[in-house]
C-alpha cells in the first residue's frame, strides 16, 4: 500500500529564509499541504511579523545561517513570547558546520538543503507532532 504524504491541518508556520527562490518554493510546498505560512526574508522581519501576528505560530522553520541574525538567535528571541513554539532549522551546511556556524545545540533538528517537497512535509509534520 503506498504511503500517504503528510498534510497540514490548521497550523501556522513562520518561514524565515534569506534566499528568495528557496523561500518561494518552500512556501508553495507548505501551502499546497494546507499550512498557513507567514514568511520573512530575515530575522528582524520575522520578529516584527511574529509580534503583529494575532494567532498562534506553531512552527518556526528557519535557515540556520542568515545575515545579521542566525536561526538559533531568532528562535531564542521568539521563545519568551511564544513558549509553545516548535523549531525546525534548515541548512545547506554539513552537520558539524551547522553546529559551529549556526550555533545550534547538538541534537537540534534540521532539514538539509536541498530537500524535496516530500522531505519538507515529513519533517514539518514530525516537528509539529513532537512533544514540547
Amino acid at each position: 500500500m503506498p504511503k500517504t504524504e503528510p498534510s497540514g491541518a490548521v497550523e501556522t508556520v513562520l518561514l524565515v529564509e534569506d534566499d528568495n527562490p528557496v523561500r518561494t518554493l518552500t512556501r508553495e510546498a507548505l501551502v499546497r499541504r494546507g499550512y498557513r505560512v507567514v514568511e520573512a526574508r530575515d530575522g528582524a522581519t520575522a520578529l516584527s511579523l511574529a509580534e503583529s501576528h494575532a494567532g498562534p505560530i506553531d512552527l518556526l522553520l528557519t535557515d540556520v545561517v542568515m545575515p545579521d541574525m542566525s536561526g538559533r538567535e531568532l528562535a531564542d528571541r521568539l521563545r519568551p513570547t511564544r513558549s509553545d513554539l516548535k523549531v525546525l532549522y534548515m541548512s545547506g551546511y554539513e552537520d558539524e558546520a551547522v553546529v559551529q556556524r549556526g550555533g545550534l545545540e547538538p541534537g537540534a533538528v534540521y532539514l538539509r538543503k536541498p530537500f524535496t517537497p516530500q522531505a519538507l512535509a515529513r519533517m514539518v509534520r514530525d516537528a509539529l507532532d513532537s512533544p514540547p
